[in-house]
């Protein structure tokens, strides 16, 4: 579609998964905010994290912008998962931490009110 096309132009994707009727979520719902320099695998390794929790992406955008002051491209993206009953949240959230730091990326929860 010509929409699409301007995204793929910008360096936007836009994610999203649709519940079915008879699924109602069960866990926390949390956002993930992440920044840092573009590279290969991020994106990739995060999901490995959260499917390693047994966590789900219900919404994910990612996009990439030049920075001038970092010298190359800025990778940000933005997700809405739905941790399950039984995990715990600073748990996911250590793990997300160490990887972000290989990755060399900051990386926020928030829990959605």
């Amino acid at each position: 579609s010509a929409a699409s096309d301007v995204y793929k132009r910008q360096g936007v994707l836009d994610v999203q998964a649709h519940r079915g009727a008879a699924e109602a979520p069960t866990g926390q719902r949390v956002t993930l905010e992440l920044v840092g320099t573009d590279r290969a695998g991020i994106v990739h390794e995060i999901s490995q994290i959260l499917a390693d929790h047994g966590v789900s992406i219900e919404q994910l955008s990612t996009a990439t912008s030049y920075a001038p002051m970092a010298g190359g491209l800025l990778f940000e993206a933005s997700a809405v998962i739905e941790i399950p009953a039984g995990i715990d949240r600073r748990e996911l959230q250590a793990a997300l931490e160490t990887v972000a730091n290989e990755l060399m990326v900051d990386i926020d929860l928030y829990v959605d009110d």
